[in-house]
């Protein structure tokens, strides 16, 4: 994919599996790889927020950017490189080239509050300029603290390898901001509630949590009034149970693999009562 090419379609931000023994299990990251594409989704992130990427060592993210993309199949498919450690980050933009990933999604450092907007220029203009593959500015500020700001974006605009933005603020007004602000690059929403409104504003795609349970439904939910209302009741359910929790859980019992939890995020793998209960309650809800 060219830096100019928008990067479009219905992508899940996949988990991350874990085995019972607590280790990367590469082999339900292929499952449930190659069940996202025969459900003719376009593509899938890897270590992305749903990746729980904070939750793996480095040389682990390597193996698993391997893993994730010798199992694509025709997914296209792009690499979180979040790090707080800006040398980290460039490691990974890297991994991607190395592997064929066909862009990679970049959160702000967020462990530093108040970052100054040269510092952050500073940051992501490091990234760029190491990147071979297009690289997508990540929009999550309720997690990261930091926002993707106009100022920001004015300041890395111009650089060739910005593809453009993905926005998890869940905030109308954010989408509204923001693809209007990509006119030309890439917009990619990160809240199912909103895929319908961001098609309709001219986004040019969705990276949401529920496409990795319901893909079927999610790429639907851009065309599709009905199907936008559906995709909502899913996506109550799975944040009434905690949302990466959810759709480990529903992976676990579709038998992808354990789905196990790293602390201190901790799934419902000990919980059977609430993992019966959440699993009756989507099928009921669920298209298929």
């Amino acid at each position: 994919m060219s830096s100019t090419e928008r990067i479009c379609g219905t992508f899940a931000p996949v988990p991350t599996p874990i085995g019972r023994d607590g280790a990367f299990d590469a082999d339900a990251f292929g499952r449930h790889l190659r069940w996202l594409a025969e459900s003719g989704l376009d593509g899938a992130v890897v270590l992305g927020s749903n990746g729980e990427f904070p939750s793996f060592a480095l040389e682990e993210r390597r193996r698993v950017a391997a893993a994730a993309a010798a199992a694509r199949g025709g997914l296209k498919m792009v690499l979180g490189v979040g790090s707080c450690a800006v040398g980290e980050a460039v490691e990974m933009v890297g991994e991607a080239a190395r592997h064929g990933y066909d862009a990679v999604l970049c959160p702000p450092p967020f462990y530093f509050r108040r970052p100054s907007t040269r510092g952050l220029v500073a940051f992501f203009g490091r990234v760029l300029d190491a990147s071979r593959v297009p690289v997508l500015a990540y929009h999550i500020p309720q997690l990261t603290g930091v926002p993707i700001s106009d100022e920001l974006l004015d300041l890395i605009g111009d650089h060739p390898l910005l593809a453009g933005v993905k926005d998890s603020s869940g905030d109308p007004s954010e989408l509204n901001r923001l693809v209007a602000r990509c006119r030309g690059r890439s917009f990619l929403i990160g809240s199912d509630r909103l895929v319908l409104a961001a098609h309709q504003a001219g986004g040019s795609g969705s990276i949401t949590a529920a496409a990795s349970v319901v893909p079927g439904l999610v790429a639907e939910a851009a065309r599709s009034a009905q199907a936008q209302e559906a995709l909502l009741g899913i996506r109550n359910l799975l944040e009434e149970f905690g949302l990466q929790a959810a759709v480990k859980a529903l992976l676990r019992h579709r038998g992808f693999g354990e789905y196990g939890s790293r602390p201190p995020l901790m799934g419902l793998e000990g919980e059977p009562g609430r993992s019966a209960d959440l699993v009756r309650r989507f099928e009921e809800l669920s298209p298929g």
